[in-house]
């Protein structure tokens, strides 16, 4: 039975092509035989931009339709090989002796195992901003030997469904094949750990947070293979970790990374002028109360992180003088170029007046 509605529209099609038709007998002039090609030409063009249009439309839906059922992943893996060393962390010893105790289950799991225990999983480190926690996570890295791998949460979180925890499992089984390659552990650091394992049910919007931490407990637990992985977070805010985190065989070792006292800031202080003289490889510093400087640092609560952005400033400050004086045509000896105790000591005064404008200011003065 024909479709009434084809056959139509198949009608409507001959008569479009009526007023192309010539009779064979018909004489036509020059003029109208060049409409009469040009109409031809015409609707051909036009038909074409509608297939074509119609193309376009097809593609734009099957790369929406294809984008939603494949979100493009945008974790990039990058795996290093780190070479800060407990020696280049100052101030902090009684907290590395904890840091090593945690090694102890990652070197021996034998010597748990001959008590019937399993050895530590995680290590979980908490305290102010500066305080070098990452710096400790990268030099436990370097003194295990296994690769370090950082899972920043700009990188696992995603606008698409889903993806977070592709993201996230992705990046966990990267490290796991790493370490079959290499027969080298991989340590997964979580900086900012608040973010990725905030308290589950505590955060507005999507629940992406608690299917990431739900990946992540899975994996610690050994749902999946989690052979040849180290397990290490950090956070400004314990408090607002996820409390089936915190139990016994998971992050087993909480330890707090507190501010300096005076001897570790002196420590620190130390260290850090002995890391950029050797990366210089020439004596930058000419100090003759170093005690003194340390002793200001520590009154204005001076962190690891503060330290160093302290004698930064002060390098900053003669590379300036050193530009101006050559842009003048002055010549400057190796001596001028020192940095004496004066010109730290300007830098810590400002930095201690900053500070206390920052509590009435709203904004990086």
């Amino acid at each position: 039975m024909v479709d009434p509605k084809k056959k139509k529209e198949e009608n409507e099609d001959e008569e479009d092509l009526e007023d192309l038709i010539i009779e064979e007998d018909e004489e036509i002039s020059e003029e109208e035989a060049e409409q009469f090609v040009k109409s031809i030409a015409d609707r051909l063009y036009v038909q074409d931009q509608v297939i074509e249009g119609q193309k376009k439309i097809i593609e734009k839906y099957e790369k929406q339709i294809h984008q939603l059922s494949n979100p493009p992943s945008s974790l990039k893996i990058a795996l290093s090989q780190e070479e800060t060393s407990y020696s280049d962390i100052g101030g902090l010893d009684s907290v590395l002796e904890k840091i090593k105790h945690f090694e102890y289950g990652i070197d021996c799991p034998y010597a748990y195992s001959s008590y019937g225990i399993d050895p530590p999983k995680g290590l979980l480190m908490y305290g102010p901003p500066g305080t070098g926690k990452t710096m400790i996570a990268k030099a436990m890295s370097n003194e295990l030997g296994c690769w370090f791998l950082e899972l920043p949460l700009s990188l696992i979180i995603s606008k698409y469904v889903g993806e977070a925890e592709q993201n996230l499992e992705a990046a966990i089984n990267s490290a796991r094949k790493k370490y079959h390659q290499t027969e080298r552990k991989v340590m997964l650091f979580v900086d900012e750990a608040e973010q990725m394992f905030r308290k589950k049910g505590s955060h507005n919007g999507h629940e992406v947070v608690d299917r990431c931490v739900n990946v992540w407990l899975r994996t610690m637990d050994g749902m999946g293979n989690n052979e040849g992985l180290i397990f290490v977070a950090a956070t400004n805010y314990l408090e607002k970790i996820d409390d089936a985190l915190l139990r016994a065989g998971r992050f087993d070792y909480v330890v707090e990374i507190p501010k300096p006292n005076l001897a570790g800031v002196e420590d620190i202080f130390v260290k850090q002028m002995r890391m950029k003289e050797e990366k210089a490889n020439r004596e930058i510093y000419q100090l003759t109360n170093s005690e003194g400087l340390s002793e200001m640092m520590y009154a204005c609560r001076m962190t690891g992180a503060d330290i160093a952005n302290v004698l930064k400033q002060a390098s900053f400050n003669q590379i300036q003088y050193f530009m101006q004086s050559s842009a003048m045509g002055k010549p400057m000896c190796k001596e001028e170029l020192m940095i004496r105790d004066k010109d730290l000591i300007a830098v810590i005064d400002l930095y201690d007046r900053v500070k206390e404008e920052k509590k009435f200011v709203g904004f990086n003065v």
